[in-house]
């Protein structure tokens, strides 16, 4: 073993810039670091030949999950290396130097030739040489909702600055804790997920080492429980070599979709000898592995992936209850929050599980698009009381045709693959099949996919209610006046549908292109936001999505609640009490578009002592258009997209008022706020670009009162409204 460890010693794994947060004053540094067999070495610079300090690594080490944090107004990720208080080499170096024998000085020695040679052959991926200059592309909401997301994302100002990687570390020891730790920062996730791949790799391979066990190189298995912080290139080779080893046979078929088993082989008898083994107990069983194929005859690769990356509403019809994703970490990986919906399976109710995922994704040469998707922990992703947290491991294969040079143009046909491995824990029946039936139904979503990308190719059924009433509403009327006198006329005419706000006149935009979304998708300021700038899970909405319209006019028309032909003018003519928050966006044109939003609110909640009272009084009953602007938000989230427009709209929250134009007018039974768009030449000039967009994009929007002060915190959300593929030749002429 000592061999072993020796030979270990003579290989660099991993080195680069880190950044180390020190273990007396809590400032980070940049440091240049190798990782080289069991020695973690730190120097001030790349080319300096004696190290700062050494860390050993040991084989009961720990490496933290990877989380997020904000150094100098500039996003990094952070890990965390754990020593137990026993282990005597897990000291400072700065403060206290690791003897380093004569052989170990004669490698640092060597160390300066290997490096300066590694360094001129680093690859662009970051993963060896100095100090590597990283352009950091900032997207900032700093306009209003422009057609081109859907009438909600705002005009992209994208700055362009360098950032560069760096890092150092040093060990902690808090007072009354029971081990040291070293925490360390880089600057992308990927980056930091390739360093806690090859610190464990050598952790476990000390370990091995000193047990005389044979080190196995990371192996292929599809689900293993080793994904965890695995680089994304390293795992993606895994699965594909992994599915060429795999062989597959046919299970079952579910409402007329063939799912397909895994094969697995068992391995020969190689005779070993039971009298010198030491009896280990059998392995846990694994959880059942199943693949489903899907053709998509009409839709090419780039579409399908489209689809499955933002997986829009009308992709959750079946056991996919709700989906958002929770933090993008860079172009090719983001984590998510996937709600399964409950199910009985006889006798039983089975609750609903969860499951909070890292996906990564790969676009190959061949026109082909991978998607893996592992199981994670993520400090925004609690659990939830009634819903228990299931892990899944899976992939997306999308494959384009063989003979792609017979299409002049993309494939517009491709192959859907899903192979999922999941474990729903919680309570269930081992016997039965009710794993595997749950495991059956969570493939079938591909189903839904498949319908949802084929109902685009087909136009939206829309009644002309003034087409049929004009042509065909005298012999409508005479047919509804002869089954009413036939089935008691009198009874019959009392089940009408009441007018009302919601329904009168009926909506202009089709139902399937608006509705209301989760309020808890939505991130805003919490109790303690002064101290911490800790945001929080929004809780429900105030006021209640009644209806959305869109107008095509012939200008701005402001206080478009007022017009005769406007629905809160009706419903007030009616007699209604119904008070109504209006958020009108005034696109300009021509043609000009008029997308108006109508909450129902009660007035008693602005009234009250509340940390929204104290907002909300001021802003709705008060003339100072200052404090309004600089109090009314919008929280846009693009959930269907283009990944430039997701990249740059993220979930930044912007004042409006600080950047467009924004009219407030109070009526007897309304509040209405307008948007105008125009009101900026730069927002101007974006629209046009950004209309024909507004059809493949699904965006949420959140309004709420921005709270400064403690008595003003936490916010709440007043209202939201989803957009999903708006099509401006739907838009009623005013």
């Amino acid at each position: 073993s000592c061999g072993r460890i020796m030979e270990l010693e003579q290989t660099i794994h991993k080195e680069g810039w880190l950044r180390k947060k020190g273990s007396r004053v809590n400032l980070w540094s940049e440091r240049y670091f190798v990782l080289r067999g069991p020695c973690l070495f730190y120097f001030m610079k790349s080319t300096d030949t004696e190290p700062k300090g050494i860390f050993m690594l040991q084989p009961v080490c720990k490496v933290s999950e990877i989380r997020s944090d904000i150094n100098k107004k500039r996003k990094q990720f952070l890990f965390r290396i754990t020593w137990p208080l026993e282990d005597e080499h897990a000291d400072d170096a700065a403060a206290k130097t690791t003897e380093i024998d004569e052989k170990q000085k004669q490698n640092i020695k060597e160390r300066k030739k290997m490096h300066l040679s590694a360094k001129r052959n680093k690859d662009l991926d970051g993963y060896s040489g100095g100090k590597v200059a990283a352009m950091a592309v900032g997207g900032v909401v700093v306009g209003a909702l422009t057609a081109g997301v859907g009438l909600v994302a705002g005009m992209v100002v994208v700055g362009i600055g360098a950032a560069a990687s760096g890092g150092a570390a040093a060990i902690t020891q808090n007072k009354g804790e029971k081990e040291k730790y070293l925490t360390l920062a880089c600057d992308t996730y990927g980056d930091a997920e390739r360093w806690i791949h090859a610190i464990e790799n050598q952790i476990k391979e000390i370990g091995d080492a000193l047990l005389d066990f044979p080190y196995n190189q990371p192996g292929c298995d599809f689900g293993s429980e080793n994904v965890r912080n695995v680089p994304p290139e390293l795992r993606l080779e895994s699965i594909q070599k992994w599915l060429q080893q795999s062989r597959w046979k046919l299970k079952c078929c579910r409402n007329g979709v063939r799912l397909y088993e895994n094969d697995v082989i068992e391995p020969e008898s190689k005779g070993i000898d039971v009298s010198s083994t030491t009896v280990i107990s059998p392995p846990e069983p694994v959880p059942e592995l199943l693949r489903v194929n899907i053709p998509m005859p009409h839709s090419s690769p780039a579409e399908v992936f489209t689809t499955v990356m933002n997986m829009p509403p009308c992709c959750r019809t079946g056991v996919i209850k709700n989906y958002r994703i929770v933090e993008s970490l860079d172009n090719q990986t983001d984590i998510i929050y996937m709600e399964l919906d409950g199910m009985y399976m006889s006798p039983t109710y089975v609750y609903p599980r969860d499951l909070v995922l890292v996906r990564y994704w790969k676009h190959n040469a061949d026109g082909s698009y991978v998607i893996c998707l592992d199981s994670v922990e993520h400090r925004d992703c609690d659990l939830v009381p009634g819903v228990v947290r299931g892990l899944l491991h899976g992939v997306y294969l999308i494959a384009p045709p063989k003979d792609v040079e017979k299409y002049d143009d993309t494939p517009a046909e491709s192959l859907l693959t899903f192979i999922g491995q999941y474990d729903p824990r919680g309570w269930i029946w081992e016997q039965g099949g009710y794993k595997s039936f749950m495991l059956e139904t969570f493939l079938l979503h591909v189903v839904d996919i498949r319908d949802a990308i084929d109902a685009e190719r087909f136009t939206q059924i829309q009644f002309d209610v003034e087409y049929e009433k004009s042509v065909g509403g005298a012999a409508s009327n005479a047919l509804t006046g002869q089954l009413a006198e036939g089935e008691g006329g009198k009874d019959n005419a009392e089940t009408e549908i009441p007018k009302c706000m919601r329904n009168t006149p009926p909506p202009t935009i089709p139902s399937e292109m608006w509705g209301e979304p989760d309020a808890s998708t939505f991130r805003i300021r919490g109790k303690t936001y002064v101290q911490d700038k800790v945001k929080e899970t929004s809780g429900p909405a105030l006021f209640k999505l009644l209806a959305c319209d869109l107008y095509e006019t012939q200008g701005n028309i402001r206080n478009i609640a007022s017009h005769p032909k406007n629905r809160v003018f009706q419903a007030l003519q009616r007699g209604e009490d119904t008070w109504v928050f209006v958020v009108q966006i005034m696109v300009p044109g021509p043609p000009f578009y008029s997308y108006c939003a109508y909450f129902e609110g009660d007035k008693k909640l602005i009234e009250e002592d509340t940390p929204f009272g104290r907002v909300a009084h001021p802003f709705f009953n008060g003339n100072d258009e200052d404090f309004r602007n600089n109090r009314f938000k919008l929280i846009p989230k693009v959930v269907d997209g283009n990944m430039m427009v997701k990249m740059a709209v993220k979930d930044t929250p912007t004042l409006l008022g600080n950047k467009l134009k924004q009219y407030y007018y109070k009526g007897d039974n309304y509040f209405e706020l307008d948007v105008d768009v125009g009101s900026s030449s730069v927002a101007r000039n974006v629209v046009g670009l950004a209309m024909g967009y507004s059809k493949a994009i699904v965006v949420d929007m959140g309004f709420c009162l921005q709270g400064n002060d403690e008595d003003e915190l936490p916010e709440v959300l007043m209202g939201a409204s989803t957009v999903c593929h708006l099509d401006f030749t739907t838009a009623k002429k005013f």
